[in-house]
This record gives structure tokens, sequence and C-alpha cells, in this order.
């Protein structure tokens, strides 16, 4: 049939390549093409919430490929999937997320060398690609070689190809040459999102034994203005640098055993226990439903947003030296002096048997609950402008 496809609710398999007609397809919901062949159609739109998911060994030709803000393209790719995986006779363009798995199936994940890079074109188009995906998340790499195995997604220097690379370094870089990092994890002038799902472990290694340089690839540097988040639990012990934009971490120990040196934002998206120690200029966000504990005496000047669930300060130094915006839960389970201003529209908890003194002039609205121990207020206005319930 010709008169084309619309797919408005729940998902729409297709398991052959004729499956869907010639005409255009307008996604609104969920498409996978899954037929290990070439599907053809005339356009293929992916609207906002849509996700439009490409099957191992499965490969599109269509004449105008357009991924809107918010949607998702998944591309599974496993040994018999060929390149470009999505051909466009005319215009492609490109946002929302693009998601990746299988990597390791169809790129060299044992290269030679640093300057050798493998290179999978997973879109072409006979003209030039427009915009970009704002987020691009990567699996299925080696996890034996994932510290050490570079990733990039990027529309190549003709305009016309968005391509993946591998070589021996990671990094996400958008716009300028690949650098090589010598085993130091480097996130650089990204301007979207970009999520790492494989463990991220130490590595001691020469390249040449006849080379008396050591490879140490130990500790995790991102800059620019980009998002960079870690999903996995990750065991680098050096330690983490934010030096731009947003570093998310979506697991207690994404961020291995190391120091922070916050001089951006650190987001953290978990719940648990995170005692690594929090230094710099930068700022800690706590977000999602989880209850976190921050356990260290952490130095960082750039204050803390509390944006969702719970955040517990152990130690009244936990938050570092700037103002507290709490819009959820700060529990302050510790003792001592805190004098960080709190403002928002969130609560206040003090548990636990010790002795805590407010002392700021706080502007909080959602009240404070004293479960246990005892709460000073040496500021008249510590308590903010909420309820106070007191059960200790």
């Amino acid at each position: 049939y010709t008169g084309g496809t619309t797919i408005s609710g729940g998902t729409l398999i297709a398991t052959h390549v004729n499956a869907l007609g010639t005409g255009a397809i307008d996604n609104r919901a969920s498409l996978l093409l899954d037929a290990s062949g070439q599907f053809a159609v005339t356009d293929l739109t992916t609207e906002s919430g849509g996700n439009t998911e490409i099957g191992a060994g499965s490969t599109l030709q269509a004449t105008t490929l357009t991924q809107k803000s918010d949607s998702t393209l998944t591309i599974n790719l496993n040994s018999n999937t060929a390149d470009p995986v999505i051909h466009a006779a005319s215009q492609v363009s490109l946002a929302g997320t693009l998601d990746i798995t299988g990597v390791g199936d169809v790129l060299d994940s044992d290269p030679a060398s640093t300057d050798d890079l493998d290179t999978f074109t997973l879109i072409a188009s006979d003209k030039t690609i427009a915009g970009d995906f704002e987020k691009l998340t990567v699996a299925g790499m080696d996890a034996d070689l994932a510290d050490f195995i570079t990733v990039d997604g990027r529309i190549d220097d003709t305009g016309k190809q968005y391509e993946l690379t591998t070589a021996l370094t990671w990094y996400a870089d958008r716009d300028d040459a690949v650098t090589d990092a010598h085993g130091t994890f480097n996130l650089t002038n990204a301007d979207g999102s970009f999520a790492v799902n494989t463990v991220l472990e130490n590595v001691d290694a020469t390249l040449d034994p006849d080379s008396a340089t050591g490879w140490d690839g130990t500790s995790l540097i991102k800059q620019g203005a980009g998002t960079l988040i870690l999903n996995a639990e990750n065991t680098y012990t050096v330690g983490t640098t934010i030096s731009g934009g947003t570093l998310v971490a979506t697991n207690v120990d994404a961020l291995g055993s190391g120091d922070v040196t916050d001089d951006a934002t650190l987001e953290l998206n978990t719940g648990g226990t995170f005692d690594n120690a929090i230094s710099g200029s930068g700022q800690v966000v706590k977000s999602g439903d989880k209850m976190l504990t921050l356990s260290g005496t952490n130095s960082y000047s750039g204050g803390t947003l509390i944006s969702g669930g719970t955040l517990v300060a152990t130690n009244v130094d936990a938050l570092g030296s700037g103002d507290v915006t709490d819009d959820a839960t700060l529990e302050l389970n510790t003792g001592g002096t805190f004098d960080n201003a709190i403002s928002g529209s969130g609560q206040v908890v003090k548990s636990g048997d010790d002795t805590l003194t407010l002392s700021g002039s706080n502007t909080y609205t959602g009240g404070t609950i004293i479960s246990g121990g005892t709460l000073v207020a040496s500021n008249v206005e510590a308590l903010g402008t909420g309820d106070v319930t007191n059960d200790a």
C-alpha cells in the first residue's frame, strides 16, 4: 500500500521489509523495524515523545528522515549490520536522543594503537544533515576494554554522514578533531548530553612492549558545556574533575572512589551514601526521588540545590560552604553548627541524637521537623517561615 502509516499509540513491529508499504511513516508512539533486511519508505518522521528502533541486522532506505525534539532513535547493531544503517536520498533532520547498542559488534574493540580509528556510518544522506542529536547513549562495548575505548558520535566533515568511531581513549567531541587523552576520560566540547553505561576501571598497561611509557587510565575529566551521564558502578580511583557543564551520576558509585573537584555542576540523581570528598567552586544538585546521604567533610562553595527526594547530611560540613536551596527535603543527622543559609519551598528535618545549631537567617517555607536530639536556633529566623513539629 502507498498511502502511508501513522502510529499514534502503542508499538508497531514490522518483521518484513515490505510490511509498511512504500508511503510516508509518521511515528508518534513506538516503531520497531526488525526484519534483518532493508526497509524502503519515502519519509520517516519520529514526533516528540516517539521512539523509532532499528533492530539488529536491519537497515533503512528513506527519502527523508526527521527526528524531532524529545524523540528517540534507537539503533541495535550486530555483526550482520551493514553501514550505513540509514540512508536518506534527501533531507536528514536530527534532534532528540540517539541510543546505540551492540557497538562492540561493529567496531574494532582491540585497536593496535591510539591512532588506529575504526568508523561505522550510522546515517548517510545525499544532502547535508541538519541539526544534531541532543543526547547520545552508547552501550555494548567489551567490558574488559571499556575503560580505554574511544566512542565518538558526530556528523563528519562533509556534513552528510553521522558516524560512530572508536580508538584507545574516551572522548565525546562534537566539534573538534579527535584528541588523544592517553587513558584519561575526557568529555570535551559536547553541546548536548552523553551517557556512559559501561564500567570505567583503572588501566595500567603499556601500549608498546618496547616503550617505557605506561598508560595510567585512572581519572575522569569533564569539560565543556554539555552533560555527561554516568550510569554504571565505576571503580576508577584517582578522582573526578568537573571543569565545565554538568556531570550526572545515576549510581552512588558512578564516580569511583577518588575525590571530586567540582568547578561546574555535579548532579547526584541516585540514592545511598556518597562518601567521596567534594571540593571546588561548583554546585551540587540532588535530583530524583531517592534518599542520598553525604557523609564527607566537603569544601565546595557553589551551593547545594535539592530538587527532589531527600538529601541527608551526616556531617555538619557535608554541604560545603555555599547556600542551600531546599525544594524537597533536607535532613540534618549531625551535630555542631550549620551556618549555611537555607532557602526554598522544602522541609528541614533534624534527626539523630546530636545537638545541632542553626545559626543562619533562613527563608525556607516547608516547615521543620525535629525527630531526634536537640535543635538549637541561634537566630530568630533560623527555622524559616513554616511550622515546626517537635517530636524530640
